[in-house]
């Protein structure tokens, strides 16, 4: 079986980091009357921030848009969009200035149009301590429309712990004699035929989804793997402007395993079939640097966090490229910050449904997780063979429906990779890098909420291919009244367990159809 991704515990909010939204400042004539009206008299708030950049607190400044100058090293540095070209310098320390940091701001003020709510900037310090003070002035500063503490979104937050001296099942991959996980003839998986999938695409005039696009916000995806390449529409990774590496590869390889779940290439002789056809339009939200990560027993991990400037940039993306349905397989229990509402909000308007997962923090008392609590958002909870709610599936009154959620097969990387970094110390005390938690390459079995909520956005995609309507709540609609009443469910309509009861793809389609001959006549 493959690893449960938890964050029950973790902190919240990403430390020494907060992001600023700017009022809108007038648009210039020209980029050079640009940079010269962002470095007028400053206000308040922004005079603490050029106070705490000379104190040498200050990091660095990265806007959510692409085109906006960013601040790093005591520079200002106009970006590129072209791979391996050198970025353009505007501003080096100089004691005749109070310093780069807070023009960073304005320029972005001034440039950016495109982000909801207001030109959005990451600021990140030296250290936390005295955050709380800046964030007080940036508030206060006539200038500046909101400042808020970025919220932590975790993927692989700890996986189960072996004894100490234990081995692993299998070697690492490429080690001579290694037996690759193999998955089940692919018209046996337990989930397509528990969600009555064949059933489903035996009605008349069935559609399996392939103009419709449905993004996979996550680690990354196998561009390359057999039984995906031809599924995929369009793959984002490439960052040149932030300061962690993002290469094209899932090196955790759950980007590739909730997309395999998506829309695997159906019945040809491989692996695993996906629910639909849909069109993938993969964006990577993590860079390749694991980060360090303690927990209150004293051991600790260097784990792969959502990176908060990629997420907000995939989320923008979503809406201008016209994605009919988003993915989310990630969690964190802080609520969202302006930014990210604004976004959410826009792809709701624009007719995008978000299907996100609800968490793994059953036993830890199902802690709120964010991006499922979010308002609009459909929140998918886990159910297994038996149709009983999983041991680790979060429970709350924000659940929606519950899908196939334990030992799913699906795609890995073809390459090898891993879910996170064991965490030794030093001769110096200090935290270092260790050995690696390999994953399986190709196909494994997973489980998690983070597997079950793929199977939701992929019946959403069916949903709309067979003629319901491209509308997020008229499709939570759809999945609440053709979903199964399980056992578990006590004979209740709704439970903070299953929310509407578990997907049944047979009765969502049968109603779309329905739905599109009646129109039709």
């Amino acid at each position: 079986m493959g690893p449960l991704f938890r964050n029950a515990g973790l902190p919240t909010y990403h430390e020494a980091m907060l992001f600023v939204r700017m009022k809108p400042q007038p648009r210039q004539p020209s980029f050079e009357a640009t940079f010269a009206a962002a470095r007028t008299p400053l206000s308040s708030g922004l005079q603490a921030l050029c106070y705490y950049e000379r104190a040498g607190l200050v990091k660095r400044v990265t806007p959510v848009s692409r085109e906006a100058p960013h601040y790093a090293s005591r520079m200002l540095v106009r970006p590129t969009r072209n791979a391996g070209a050198k970025p353009e310098v505007l501003g080096v320390p100089d004691s005749d200035i109070e310093g780069w940091s807070a023009p960073a701001l304005n320029m972005n003020a001034a440039i950016d149009e495109r982000t909801p709510g207001g030109a959005a900037s990451l600021v990140e310090l030296a250290n936390d301590v005295d955050l709380r003070q800046l964030q007080l002035a940036l508030a206060g500063d006539p200038t500046v429309a909101s400042v808020s503490r970025v919220p932590l979104r975790y993927l692989v937050a700890r996986s189960p712990r072996k004894p100490a001296g234990s081995s692993s099942r299998k070697s690492s991959p490429g080690s001579r004699g290694r037996i690759a996980a193999a998955p089940p003839p692919a018209h046996t998986m337990w989930n397509l035929r528990k969600i009555k999938w064949d059933e489903a695409r035996s009605l008349t005039g069935f559609d399996d989804a392939s103009g419709v696009k449905v993004a996979v916000l996550d680690t990354g995806i196998d561009a390359e793997h057999p039984d995906l390449k031809d599924q995929i529409g369009g793959y984002v990774y490439e960052h040149p402007d932030l300061p962690a590496a993002s290469s094209a590869q899932d090196l955790v390889g759950h980007g590739t395993h909730v997309a395999g779940t998506i829309a695997a290439t159906i019945n040809n002789d491989l692996g695993v079939n996906g629910i639909s056809r849909a069109r993938i339009h993969a964006w990577k939200i993590f860079d390749d640097r694991p980060d360090l990560l303690t927990y209150p027993d004293g051991t600790a991990e260097f784990a792969y966090f959502v990176d908060p400037v990629m997420y907000l940039r995939a989320l923008l993306d979503c809406a201008d490229a016209g994605i009919d349905i988003v993915n989310l397989s990630i969690g964190g229990a802080g609520a969202p910050d302006p930014t990210e509402s604004a976004a959410f909000e826009e792809l709701l308007a624009n007719g995008t449904t978000i299907v996100a997962a609800m968490g793994n923090e059953r036993r830890e008392g199902s802690p709120i997780s964010y991006p499922a609590a979010t308002p609009g958002v459909i929140a998918v909870g886990a159910t297994n063979l038996q149709d009983r709610i999983t041991t680790f599936s979060n429970r709350g009154n924000h659940i929606s429906i519950a899908a196939p959620g334990e030992a799913i097969w699906s795609t890995l990387p073809t390459y090898p990779g891993q879910l996170s970094w064991r965490a030794e110390r030093g001769p110096d005390g200090r935290w270092r890098q260790g050995k690696a938690d390999i994953r399986e390459t190709e196909y494994d079995a997973w489980p998690g909420t983070s597997m079950a909520s793929p199977h939701v956005a992929a019946a959403a995609a069916l949903y709309i291919a067979n003629g319901g309507a491209r509308d997020p709540a008229e499709i939570r609609s759809a999945l609440a009244s053709s979903a199964d009443k399980v056992a578990g469910m006590g004979g209740q309509d709704f439970t903070p367990d299953f929310g509407y009861g578990r997907l049944n793809l047979e009765q969502l389609i049968g109603g779309g159809i329905r739905a599109r001959n009646s129109d039709d006549d």
